[in-house]
């Protein structure tokens, strides 16, 4: 740790030069474009082709290799509307002293060079294998199905459920609420992230105009070229009440900062907005100082998971092989009286503190809760006789 912190700014130089040599070798605009690729590329690998992947798991009780058609997929280009919301998040982040590479910002405009979205590259450097690149694709893809072989296995029982959940939801189509739809829309995503659930949410919207799950999930369905029903879901889901608006604004900013041909720049649309999302966004700092900062235990009531809910949460924690135990409470938030928000505390014997916390921070993203959670590791505070004394039985115990 003391040389990683005394060579950090010589590391973070090398970064800067490496670029520089970059800019000179190809020219700035083509080094500029190639960061900027790289990172819309990785977030689209995150957001869109893995989970695509893996929902192939429904099909496919034995793994399936992913390289061969990640390096076709890597050749096409991204949709306008992730490419311009990645960037745009790209650039709003600063350098920190978390990794020795700068942000993107800083390194393009270290490079003097603009931060726009670039021609999207048609191959990659496998072409320089030749005839050996399919070779290498197949021993990878061997190499990977071997390694999350027991993963999959999971995952497929998992989907498993899923889809039997789905077909109870599906049969009962006719006495289904808005809530029930929003939920068996969000099953069949699991099972085909490409299924057309539009239906479904526009339905759960004729029995309740205002659910806030069906036009979230609207709103992801129309077509991109649709501004002005985007926007117009979007206007009712802000008036529907305050627990999404932080991300009715970012959508609807990212939704008007997208070039479309044929549609014109709305300067007053974008000046509501962004004042909206400023508003927005205090709420959701109170919000987290509420999640976070309050006394752990106070304002908790027995989480409210369904039966299904639950086993997903269970499943989850199953594919942690650290996690040895897990409590879960609802934490009732004064900020947003509607949210579902959570604390989870987990208990992880074999690591150090430090693993630990990057391990809880880790679940805050990845544990597929209705709302937001704050993970915590019994330890020093809180301790495991406090959790064991006020979050009422565990949810899951290896």
């Amino acid at each position: 740790p003391r040389f990683a912190a005394r060579t950090f700014a010589l590391a973070r130089q090398d970064e800067y030069e490496a670029d520089r040599i970059a800019g000179r070798l190809l020219g700035r605009d083509v080094a500029a474009a190639a960061l900027v690729e790289i990172e819309v590329r990785d977030a689209w690998l995150q957001a869109e082709f893995w989970r695509r992947h893996w929902s192939g798991a429904a099909a496919h009780p034995l793994p399936v290799g992913p390289y061969r058609a990640m390096r076709r997929r890597l050749a096409e280009p991204v949709a306008a509307e992730f490419a311009n919301g990645t960037l745009r998040q790209a650039l709003k982040r600063i350098s920190s002293v978390d990794d020795t590479h700068p942000g993107l910002r800083d390194r393009i405009e270290a490079l003097d060079a603009a931060a726009t979205l670039p021609v999207w590259s048609q191959g990659g450097a496998l072409a320089l294998l030749g005839p050996d690149a399919k070779r290498w694709v197949a021993h990878f893809d061997k190499q990977w199905c071997r390694d999350h072989a027991s993963e999959w296995k999971l995952h497929h029982a998992w989907l498993g459920r899923v889809r039997a959940r789905a077909q109870v939801l599906q049969a009962a189509a006719a006495q289904n609420n808005a809530g029930e739809m929003v939920e068996l829309a969000r099953l069949m995503r699991h099972l085909d992230p490409q299924a057309d659930v539009r239906p479904l949410y526009e339905a759960a919207l004729e029995r309740s105009p205002d659910h806030p799950g069906a036009l979230r999930g609207l709103v992801q369905c129309l077509p991109e070229a649709d501004r002005g029903a985007r926007l117009q879901c979007l206007h009712r889901l802000w008036d529907a009440g305050s627990a999404d608006r932080w991300w009715t604004a970012r959508t609807a900013l990212a939704e008007l900062e997208t070039p479309r041909p044929g549609v014109e720049h709305d300067a007053a649309a974008l000046k509501l907005w962004r004042e909206r999302l400023e508003r927005a966004q205090e709420s959701e700092e109170r919000a987290w100082q509420e999640l976070s900062g309050t006394p752990f235990f106070s304002q908790i009531a027995r989480h409210d998971l369904g039966a299904f809910e639950l086993g997903e949460l269970q499943v989850e924690l199953a594919r942690c092989a650290p996690v040895a135990r897990c409590w879960l409470v609802r934490k009732n938030l004064r900020e947003f009286p509607q949210r579902r928000a959570y604390l989870v505390f987990v208990e992880l014997p074999n690591l150090d503190d430090e693993s630990r916390y990057r391990l809880c921070r880790s679940l805050e993203q990845s544990l597929d809760l209705p709302g937001p959670a704050l993970v915590l590791w019994a330890g020093e505070s809180p301790t495991l006789a406090q959790i064991q004394r006020a979050a009422f039985e565990p949810v899951y115990t290896r």
